[in-house]
């Protein structure tokens, strides 16, 4: 796998460097640089809302709380020795 940088003018991909092959070559084009402006502007969804309330039933205070627990039980016998 190789990953040349470039730039997109709307048009074309340009690459920043030279390309290796000859000939026809799969690739996979990834866009990296993209804007809030760019994004769907329609959709106003509160992240914080439409999160709220997705872990119901899966006891993750209580996970944490004993993982939390463990982590000072575990520091705790460090400096015991």
């Amino acid at each position: 796998m190789l990953t040349v940088e470039g730039v997109y003018d709307g048009e074309r991909i340009k690459p920043l460097k030279e390309i290796p092959f000859k000939g026809e070559t799969r690739i996979l084009i990834t866009f990296l640089n993209e804007t809030l402006d760019e994004i769907d502007k329609t959709s106003r969804i509160d992240p914080i809302k439409a999160l709220r309330g997705c872990a119901k039933s899966s006891n993750l205070t209580q996970k944490l709380f004993e993982a939390r627990r463990e982590d000072i039980q575990i520091e705790e016998e460090k400096w015991r020795r």
